[in-house]
């Protein structure tokens, strides 16, 4: 009793150091209070509509999913618009999720499981999501707590609360999709889950309960924010916003490669982002599989424990599965889709019978030669995590913070302006002005989807004149805005309306320059 107190007492210890020293690498984001994405500028500036009494869908021509924008509203400052507390909520939350891998390696693997899982996951995570409080950091916990949900749910005895379990399972995998639409992957997981749990244990109709228990609890968990656009008679915006979405299908449609190079991108992506976890989860798979053929060669059943240690070995795997179809939508393998990936990966590496864990069948030989090859990832690991440390407590908003002072100096509180430029959304939040237009941020909409990839430059952004350039045109000539900026990477040359709305109604400000940006001020 006291050996195995012993042990545990040194597992909990180990957690601590791994999540101590994951927050260490996070420390920039903790001080630093500045922008790393600016996709995150347009989380906060849909959290400032939100804080105004708005709604994005209706009052902003939104590309993503809403539940972010919603929690900005609570962690974002008063006004939902403060960068800085944003940043440390978002840190505290992915150090949430480092705990929640732990956790739920040591349900699955025990307590080498739950120190392999979580220290291969801090190897990652903090590289992955470097941009902060982006949206695959706030989907990632829910996702991982909404799988952790399905495993008890599946080992569950009682009937009572086996159908709780797998419909709490399912609301977090809504709150999961809600922060991000492809992070809903989980749910066909837990589908999956619910199905061969639920045939094991019934038969008939009654092996539907359970995976419609799981449906409920997604369906429920969409249940508020659908409520409170059919209050305000405005369903139909978040329809077409956030269910169906027609600029994310454009955006998923525009790659031009093919399906055997878009492979070869997506496995080069996955061993450069987690060539350490990739390597390490081959063992267990090779493993599992050598199981199972010879216990059938033997016409042997698998113990109960083991048996169960299999499934639920393949359970991570349809995870994982669903993890790397959702990083590879459109095709272009960002380093962030990868965090949701992470965590069934590192805990497919963690498990007993793989290279790390106690159980492992490899010969010695074999085994040596690969932990000797781990030894050079582990070491590339930890160089990217300490440059990923270093740019990241440098700003990278400054021309933002610039723009945004020229603007708080000459304008008031309540004029509106107008933004055009990617790199320039930072400036909504940061002088708390609001759009002039709902077309506040414009990539896919008035220029061609963006078409980099993890590893390819974008191409030059070209004009699409379309429905929503005349648009823009008529609401700014409604709104007329105090202030338009005009980035020096947008195809504004090519916007013979707004070309001639600026002349008739505005005049260039040359008192601040920054690099080409065009400051436009009302006449």
């Amino acid at each position: 009793m006291r050996k195995v107190a012993g042990t545990t007492a040194l597992t909990v210890l180990g957690l601590i150091v791994i999540v101590l020293s994951s927050a260490w690498l996070r420390t920039p984001g903790f001080t630093q209070g500045g922008f790393a994405s600016h996709d995150v500028a347009g989380i906060l500036y849909n959290a400032m509509v939100l804080d105004r009494g708005g709604l994005p869908y209706v009052d902003t021509l939104e590309l993503k999913a809403p539940g972010t924008f919603y929690l900005a509203t609570w962690f974002a400052g008063p006004e939902a618009r403060d960068i800085a507390r944003f940043q440390i909520a978002a840190n505290l939350w992915a150090l949430l999720g480092l705990v929640l891998v732990a956790g739920l390696g040591w349900r699955l693997w025990g307590k080498l499981g739950a120190l392999a899982s979580a220290g291969l996951y801090a190897l990652h995570d903090a590289h992955l999501d470097s941009m902060d409080a982006n949206y695959v950091t706030w989907a990632n916990a829910p996702q991982i707590a909404a799988f952790w949900l399905g495993i008890e749910a599946g080992r569950a005895r009682s009937d009572r609360w086996r159908p709780t379990l797998w419909m709490l399972a399912g609301a977090l995998a809504s709150f999961a999709a809600l922060c991000k639409r492809p992070d809903a992957v989980v749910l066909l997981a837990l589908l999956v889950m619910a199905g061969v749990c639920s045939s094991a244990r019934t038969r008939g109709w009654a092996r539907a309960v359970d995976p419609g228990c799981v449906l409920a609890g997604f369906v429920l968990g969409h249940t508020p924010i659908t409520l409170q656009y059919l209050a305000a008679g405005q369903l139909g915006a978040l329809v077409d916003g956030y269910f169906l979405n027609r600029w994310g299908l454009r955006y998923v449609g525009a790659s031009e490669l093919g399906l055997g190079p878009s492979l070869r991108e997506g496995a080069l992506a996955s061993a450069h982002f987690l060539g350490l976890a990739v390597v390490l989860a081959s063992f267990p798979l090779f493993a599992a599989l050598g199981r199972r053929v010879g216990a059938w060669r033997r016409a042997a059943a698998l113990q109960e424990s083991e048996a169960r240690q299999l499934r639920e070995l393949g359970f991570v795997l349809a995870w994982l599965l669903g993890t790397l179809i959702a990083a590879s939508l459109g095709f272009r393998f960002y380093k962030g889709y990868f965090v949701a990936v992470a965590a069934p990966l590192c805990l497919l590496a963690a498990a007993p019978i793989g290279l790390l864990g106690r159980r492992c069948p490899a010969h010695w030989a074999p085994r040596a030669l690969v932990l000797a090859l781990c030894s050079v990832l582990v070491g590339r690991e930890l160089l990217i995590l300490d440059h990923t440390r270093a740019d990241r407590a440098k700003p990278h908003d400054l021309g933002g913070r610039r723009i945004a002072a020229h603007l708080l100096a000459n304008t008031q509180a309540d004029d509106t302006i107008w933004i055009w430029g990617w790199h320039l959304w930072d400036v909504y939040p940061l002088a708390g002005r609001m759009s002039a237009s709902t077309i506040y941020k414009s990539l896919g909409i008035l220029s061609q989807p963006n078409d980099d990839t993890w590893r390819r430059p974008a191409t030059r952004l070209r004009f699409v004149e379309s429905e929503y350039s005349a648009q823009l045109i008529r609401e700014l000539d409604a709104a007329r805005p105090a202030y338009v900026v005009l980035g020096s990477t947008v195809p504004h040359r090519d916007f013979d309306e707004l070309k001639s709305f600026l002349r008739r109604d505005y005049r260039r400000d040359y008192r601040v320059r920054i690099g080409r940006v065009q400051f436009w001020r009302r006449r």
